[in-house]
């Protein structure tokens, strides 16, 4: 005799209760009606003991609702599908079970046989197989990742497991993140049967990798009967509405042995990441994606870093964004890396110049990690914005600070002008100050003498011109204003403790 599924009624009306006993020959169908409970207390203990394959439950009731017998149900039993039963007056109230993960829901006032058995006999072709799904989604996730088995191998172990792939008919993989919003006894289940209603001649197995991805295997009819892009785009867009989620998957294309899936799979979690660059599509296919590379505008922004344009900079970084999100082809890694570089150089660059870096040095790591978790071009922008205020507050602030300070404007005119041939009469001269206070100004501030101080400030300008010109020596040596070559390795190892050729080297070598 064919086993019966079991049907547990819960609901306070005896009424409706004995209504759907005896409105068909249940077991005619396949049914058995194995209990009844007039309220979700005891129906809660009655599933436990009987553990039916489905239960039929009213939304409102006493002791406890069909919402929360709903979530104690999926929460000990996320195999047992759950019908809903209400009226008009609470309609509203019974859709949000959908979140909890009910199969469906009928208006009491409509209730028809055809209706209700046409539903149970949806439920009856899945509800056998959960234990089978649930090792068959295991399996699957294995496999996503390390593949050594002949092809006859795959097919026999799916089979094993309930899902009957066919030899030699194409498959197509799509993967999305998952975030862990939805419970994976409520996604899975979810994903299957939204596949048996649109694709309902193709084998479906999905499951959550521990890399933290969504996968959906789905066989096609035939070799030549493959499921479109507009059919596979339909079966996201209406997954994103049925658990009220957004989703972004990636689509492969057709390959026709399991052995090839680790491969595909590797290759869709690298396409993947270039959902950075499309927010709005819900389904990512290989072509929407052009690769290609954007080099950082290195020079234009070292240029806008002395003397310091922060505006000027900002709009280099901003470019360079814009530029690749156009291009939506460049390594999403690469581009957040060279973004995340540009704010670390003008925080250097800042701190360099004396401005109070404390605060955001202390946010820095905050900041990039934000920039790495961001999901798109607009969220990056969201925390370049915040970052790029900050520096701002910090250049006013430390600006207002120093516009009242003598010596700051004095040290701004020498690091301007280090290249050219200064004296401290002239400086004095320049500032409309006498020259042995001027002198006094230089070592209170400094703690060292005039000469000293322009030796330190060339040495810096010819760090910053070794790191970023390929000139000789003895060109970065005329341009810091030293009177040869000799002299200016001499200071240079006076104040660094290396050749300015060692520095150089070390400089590039290190990057």
């Amino acid at each position: 005799m064919k086993n019966l599924q079991k049907i547990v009624i819960i609901d306070d009306e005896m009424v409706l209760r004995n209504g759907l006993k005896y409105l068909c020959d249940w077991e005619a169908h396949g049914f058995t009606i194995a209990g009844e409970a007039s309220n979700g207390i005891e129906g809660f203990q009655l599933i436990q003991e009987i553990r039916p394959d489905i239960v039929i439950t009213d939304i409102v009731m006493p002791g406890m609702d069909g919402i929360s017998l709903t979530a104690q149900i999926k929460e000990h039993f996320p195999n047992i599908h759950i019908i809903v039963l209400s009226s008009y007056d609470n309609f509203a109230y019974a859709k949000s079970s959908f979140k909890l993960g009910i199969a469906d829901y009928l208006l009491k006032p409509e209730l028809e046989a055809a209706d209700l058995l046409h539903l149970l006999e949806k439920l009856s072709r899945t509800s056998g197989l959960d234990d089978f799904k649930s090792s068959a989604s295991q399996f699957f996730q294995e496999i996503l990742t390390f593949c050594s088995l002949e092809e006859e191998e795959y097919l026999e172990e799916f089979n094993d497991r309930g899902i009957h792939f066919k030899e030699k008919i194409p498959y197509t993989l799509m993967a999305a993140p998952y975030q862990g919003t939805i419970p994976v006894h409520r996604l899975l289940p979810a994903v299957t049967n939204l596949s048996l209603e649109l694709f309902p001649a193709c084998p479906c197995i999905s499951c959550v990798t521990s890399q933290g991805y969504l996968c959906i295997l789905l066989q096609a009819v035939s070799a030549t009967e493959l499921p479109s892009h507009a059919r596979l785009t339909e079966f996201t867009v209406q997954l994103e509405r049925k658990l009220e989620n957004s989703f972004l998957f990636a689509c492969m294309p057709v390959f026709s042995v399991l052995s090839n899936l680790s491969q595909v799979y590797g290759e869709m979690c690298g396409l993947l990441s270039y959902g950075f660059y499309f927010p709005e599509k819900t389904l990512l296919f290989p072509e929407d994606v052009h690769k290609c590379e954007l080099a950082f505008p290195d020079t234009s922004f070292s240029n806008c870093l002395d003397p310091l344009r922060l505006d000027d900079a900002r709009n280099l970084v901003y470019n360079y964004l814009s530029n690749a999100e156009a291009q939506a082809g460049m390594d999403v890694f690469t581009l957040k890396k060279q973004v995340e570089n540009a704010i670390y150089r003008l925080i250097q660059t800042l701190a360099d110049a004396s401005f109070p870096t404390d605060e955001i040095n202390s946010k820095k790591v905050m900041y990039f990690k934000k920039m790495d978790m961001s999901a798109d071009c607009n969220s990056l922008r969201q925390v370049l914005s915040e970052t790029f205020a900050e520096l701002e507050d910090i250049v006013r602030k430390g600006t207002q600070e120093r516009e009242g300070n003598l010596f700051y404007k004095i040290e701004e005119y020498i690091r301007l002008n280090c290249e050219q041939e200064l004296k401290l009469y002239d400086l004095a001269k320049q500032f409309h100050l006498n020259y042995t206070y001027l002198s006094t100004l230089f070592y209170q501030n400094t703690e060292e003498h005039f000469s000293d101080y322009l030796n330190r400030m060339r040495v810096e300008k010819a760090k910053g011109l070794l790191r970023t010109e390929n000139n000789s020596i003895q060109c970065i040596s005329e341009k810091c204003g030293f009177i040869n070559q000799g002299y200016f390795s001499k200071i240079f190892k006076k104040f660094t403790g290396c050749s300015p050729k060692e520095y150089q080297k070390l400089y590039h070598k290190s990057r």
